[in-house]
């Protein structure tokens, strides 16, 4: 798979997977099977999630799902976890509502690697620990990563002014 390819992918798309991804993995299955795959994506190993098929020719590309929480505050456990992941896709979900075709979908993309993060950010705070979650979606040789990232925090911090 060539970074050309990964270019001519449709970050609306690329957006829908990811979004399906998680979902199928965390919110759709038995409680059991999606703490299991907590389980490996918390030791860092990129999983297995389902494949792409170009429409145009035919390939079959792997879509691996990666967790990166090197910014996470607090105590890591699946119960976090979890209400980490309903709460971003709520946030995609709401998105959605407010505009169908993602016309307005923000993104950031890195051009030397071809990573797309979804610059729809996902914050909460757990035991006064605030924790960002997002999404982006990196081009690999011979896969596609999604990736679901803790933030750190402090940027998406918006001040209130004192009384």
């Amino acid at each position: 798979m060539t970074t050309e390819q990964n270019l001519n992918i449709d970050p609306r798309r690329l957006f829908n997977l990811g979004a399906n991804l998680i979902a199928a993995g965390f919110i759709k299955q038995n409680s059991t099977e999606a703490k299991k795959l907590f389980k490996e994506l918390k030791q860092g190993d990129a999983i297995k999630g389902g494949q792409l098929k170009s429409e145009k020719t035919g390939e079959v590309i792997p879509i691996k799902l990666e967790l990166d929480r090197k910014e996470f505050r607090g105590q890591f456990n699946f119960p976090n976890f979890d209400v980490s992941i309903r709460a971003l896709l709520q946030k995609f979900e709401t998105e959605v509502r407010k505009d169908k075709e993602l016309k307005t979908l923000r993104t950031l993309t890195n051009p030397e690697t071809g990573e797309v993060l979804f610059n729809v950010p996902s914050g909460l705070s757990i035991d006064d620990n605030i924790n960002v979650l997002m999404m982006a979606v990196k081009p690999e040789s011979d896969c596609i990563i999604v990736k679901l990232a803790f933030m750190e925090p402090e940027p998406f911090l918006v001040e209130t002014p004192e009384d």
